[in-house]
């Protein structure tokens, strides 16, 4: 029996024990790997190889499913001039010309009838092998075109050459943008795009591919010897994250109108889970050469700084843990000045206080009273190395092992390892922030611990990875340590920290809304150079509410130029913001204005749905109404005097707007979008988890309903 008849038989017998699409696939691996084998082994390695191909990226979600990352997929359409008989070509070039003459100009260059049919037979005169024809087209344009005449015919007849290929997007823009990462092809990749690569990357596959003739001066060009069906493609494992896209809307944008206000370089606000560690929400904002902002670097999880007062809060807990728990033991303040060594320390404020207590030095931000404490316990051989013990007992010395590549460790002096470096001044300023060197997550962690009863977890910004349906690791909250000091001292330091709010630095951030506690700080940042202009960086770091702490949270605005560079004027206000609109948010207080109104008044809200239905429901409980559209979908906006059918534009290709639909009208808008819809709750539609806008064919959309 001859190799065919062989396989002949085998495909019956598997047809008989698998059914007919097993034969096909079985049939398309024995071809190619074996009847055709000597066929291309006679065109030689050279021009036909098997050559490796990435998986299609996986997703990365945020905590509702909202969509942050995705490759959409792309294609490049050029022609085989050589596979065209001429009859074929004479009698339809005319018609493909005008073709991509009247072709969307967003996807094919703008060119008259004229040009192409210039350009298309020069080309075939040449026998080119790959004229260019269009470049970036989505699912959509790419199956539109290949009904142009002669494309239409395919490869073997029309000359067709398709190339996919997948763009990594990110649906919300800028919103943690950094955070996300980027996919960078010969350049390391960033952020969670980087740490999960490799998840997110998928296996690669191996496909037969034929090399074009190279003619033209163009670079080498490999294409399938087989177009592979799109159900062939592998795909990457989804990253599903601990960011909730509300939030980190709300961190943004709080952010970026503090950074423009102060003419700021640069700034970062981070917003945690306190029970869990888990981040909310992340934003990092540097100033461009045109003074606008955007996510360019990670601040938040690499830089590191000098803290400044935020610092305070370990000194105070350091101390208490080595018996001064007395909060109304009297400290000298000077008036605002003392000497150490040979330098003089100043208090940023004029008090004008000889005597305070402990915990008013704390709340007032005294540099000199703070620095006094530390300097009487720890300025000595054995109490720098107590001191230094005190800062590793509360993780200052370590890297917090956030899912992010880039994280630095802490700068923190050993006085016995870098004894060469530790003056008879370094415990004085390290007392109030200065001499090591933190980022603003790691001294956020300490805060979180603080608010968490004394419990240390480790920040992480995934919960899950998946393939697919399937569960593939589950991201649990990992803690770092059960209690970073003795339970009453961590109630001691939360009640200065709810002072710091009430009476102190930071009394201007009370808030009738929602209960805040936390430390201002202001480093200068070049105070070595007492020539240069002071540079400062303004920082708030807490929790909220401060009763039941929910989230912590660390702003920061570095070099703000604007007037003020105080952290209770510069980062604090933009906490208090944030921590307001989130808590409600969370809480559900407040309804929105419009909702409060027609809930008043008796009229129901704006509502969106198929426009035969609104006529129906009007025409029958005999409701007066103007109706100015003549779209499938509208909107019904009720006014004083009528109710108004307006329109509501549904763009092809689009992921749609469905906020405010029932859950009828919504499903079917998505899956003639070409998107799989996952519904959670009743009711209308509050929430998509992709944008109106997007360009997501193919992904799946989860819609909440309230």
């Amino acid at each position: 029996m001859d190799r065919k008849k062989e396989l002949l038989w085998r495909a019956y017998f598997v047809m008989f024990c698998f059914g007919v699409a097993s034969v096909v696939i079985l049939f398309k691996v024995f071809k190619v790997g074996i009847i055709e084998r000597d066929k291309w082994r006679q065109k030689g390695e050279v021009n036909v190889k098997w050559k490796t191909v990435d998986a299609d990226r996986g997703n990365i979600y945020g905590e509702e499913g909202n969509l942050l990352a995705t490759s959409l997929q792309f294609f490049e359409v050029r022609m085989d001039m050589k596979v065209i008989s001429n009859e074929l070509f004479d009698k339809e070039v005319d018609s493909l010309a005008i073709f991509l003459s009247s072709f969307d100009p967003m996807y094919i260059k703008p060119k008259s009838k004229d040009q192409w049919l210039k350009e298309l037979k020069s080309a075939k005169k040449k026998g080119n092998r790959y004229f260019f024809v269009a470049k970036g087209l989505d699912i959509d344009a790419f199956n539109k075109l290949k009904e142009a005449p002669i494309i239409k015919y395919g490869s073997y007849k029309g000359g067709l050459i398709k190339s996919r290929y997948g763009k990594r997007v990110k649906p919300y823009g800028e919103l943690a943008s950094r955070t996300i990462g980027v996919d960078r092809e010969n350049a390391d990749k960033v952020g969670l795009e980087g740490y999960f690569d490799k998840m997110l990357k998928g296996e690669s596959d191996q496909r037969l591919m034929k090399r074009l003739p190279n003619n033209f001066g163009e670079r080498d060009v490999w294409v399938p010897v087989y177009d592979p069906s799109e159900n062939e493609i592998k795909t990457g494992d989804d990253i599903y994250t601990t960011l909730n896209i509300d939030m980190q809307d709300i961190v943004h944008h709080e952010l970026l109108k503090a950074v423009k206000s102060h003419k700021a370089e640069s700034g970062v606000a981070i917003l945690m889970e306190v029970g869990t560690g888990a981040i909310k929400a992340i934003s990092n904002l540097s100033r461009t050469q045109d003074s606008s902002y955007y996510e360019m670097y990670n601040l938040g999880v690499t830089r590191l700084s000098e803290p400044g007062s935020t610092m305070k809060l370990a000194t105070i807990l350091a101390a208490m843990e080595d018996g001064v728990t007395n909060m109304d033991t009297l400290i000298d303040l000077n008036y605002g000045a003392r000497r150490f060594a040979d330098r003089v320390m100043h208090d940023s404020e004029k008090h004008g206080r000889k005597l305070t207590t402990l915990a008013e030095a704390f709340e007032i931000s005294s540099n000199v009273g703070i620095a006094s404490v530390a300097n009487d316990l720890y300025n000595s051989k054995d109490g720098r190395i107590q001191w230094n013990k005190r800062l590793k007992q509360f993780g200052l010395d370590e890297a917090t092992g956030i899912d992010i590549l880039g994280e630095p460790v802490p700068i923190i002096k050993d006085p016995v390892i870098n004894k060469d470096k530790w003056y008879s001044t370094t415990v004085p300023w390290m007392a109030h922030g200065y001499e090591l060197m933190l980022t603003p997550l790691q001294m956020l962690n300490l805060y979180n611990s603080v608010a968490n009863g004394g419990k240390m977890m480790k920040p992480y910004l995934v919960e899950e990875i998946r393939k697919g349906n399937e569960l593939k690791k589950k991201f649990n909250p990992v803690v770092l340590s059960n209690q970073i000091a003795k339970p009453e001292n961590i109630k001691n330091a939360r009640q200065l920290l709810e002072n710091v709010v009430l009476k102190g630095t930071g009394k201007n951030l009370f808030s009738e809304y929602v209960s805040i506690a936390g430390k201002t700080g202001t480093s200068r940042v070049n105070y070595a150079n007492k020539a240069d202009y002071a540079r400062y960086n303004a920082s708030f770091c807490g929790y909220f509410p401060a009763e039941d702490p929910m989230y912590s949270m660390i702003v920061v605005v570095y070099d703000p130029r604007g007037g003020s560079f105080y952290g209770s004027y510069v980062a604090g206000p933009v906490f208090k913001k944030i921590a307001e609109r989130v808590y409600t948010m969370k809480t559900k207080q407040v309804r929105s204005l419009n909702e409060s109104i027609y809930a008043a008044i008796g009229v129901p809200g704006k509502a969106v749905g198929y426009h035969e239905d609104f006529n129906t429901i009007m025409d029958y409980l005999n409701i007066k109404y103007k109706d100015d559209s003549k779209e499938p979908f509208v909107v019904l906006d009720p006014s004083a005097n009528a109710m108004i059918l307006e329109d509501k534009k549904i763009r092809n290709a689009l992921v749609p707007d469905v906020r405010g639909m029932g859950v009828r009208d919504a499903v079917y808008l998505m899956e003639y979008a070409g998107l799989s819809v996952n519904i959670r709750g009743v009711g209308k539609v509050r929430r998509q988890s992709i944008p109106p806008g997007t360009t997501a064919r193919g992904n799946r959309v989860i819609l909440d309903l309230d």
